[in-house]
């Protein structure tokens, strides 16, 4: 009688916690971008060119409900018909006193064709990113043009360089269509529960096994 109670407290305390925690932690959402859309809106033939000489780089800062673990990428972008094979490389940077700091991650896209779709790529090991704190994107190519489509209606700071050289910042540019994805980081208390859930169902097989054993 008493292993059946332990049991089934067990397995409320176990139903709560997952109830509790599903209903904290959210997985692949939309966690920055230039709208908070995935796939994320672009202008038609509107782009920022991102050439082997220039890059170009956005500050963006993740959803105050985090930290979050970020493991994909989604940007609009194409190539002209003559540039067949063009590659591109969006980096995720820390912010150093309002310039693109160190880098974080590196999104490798390699699929770019002529035309203008939403393309995605994966991080082998996702990355931590914060709440509260500005970060940086940057596209570049090794070579010839990518063109990033301009996400629709999107307008913020902006800036570009000619390849290490210095950052000229642009106000109230076009910003390029981009959605980081991930999945929210539980809070400690949700782990302490979780911890607890499972503790609890661990003694309740223990108390079980024990009493098997005097049987």
């Amino acid at each position: 009688m008493r292993t059946s109670i332990v049991s089934k407290w067990t397995l409320v305390f176990v139903l709560v916690s997952k109830v509790v925690i599903a209903g904290t932690v959210n997985s692949d959402v939309v966690v920055a971008g230039s709208s908070l859309e995935a796939p994320p809106p672009f202008w038609e033939d509107s782009f920022w060119g991102v050439t082997a000489n220039i890059d170009r780089a956005f500050p963006f800062e993740v959803l105050p409900s985090g930290p979050f673990l970020v493991d994909e990428l989604q940007v609009p972008a194409y190539h002209y018909e003559l540039l067949s094979g063009c590659i591109a490389e969006f980096s995720l940077h820390n912010d150093d006193s309002g310039t693109p700091g160190s880098r974080i991650a590196t999104f490798n896209v390699s699929e770019i064709s002529t035309s203008q779709v939403v393309l995605s790529s994966l991080l082998a090991e996702p990355v931590l990113l914060e709440p509260h704190r500005p970060y940086w994107i940057i596209g570049s190519t090794p070579s010839g043009q990518v063109n990033w489509n301009l996400g629709a209606n999107v307008f913020g700071e902006a800036a570009f360089r000619v390849r290490d050289g210095d950052w000229t910042f642009l106000d109230r540019a076009n910003v390029s269509g981009f959605a980081l994805l991930g999945t929210q980081v539980p809070e400690p208390s949700m782990l302490i529960l979780l911890g607890a859930s499972g503790l609890v169902l661990c003694l309740g097989r223990c108390g079980l096994a024990i009493r098997r054993e005097r049987r």
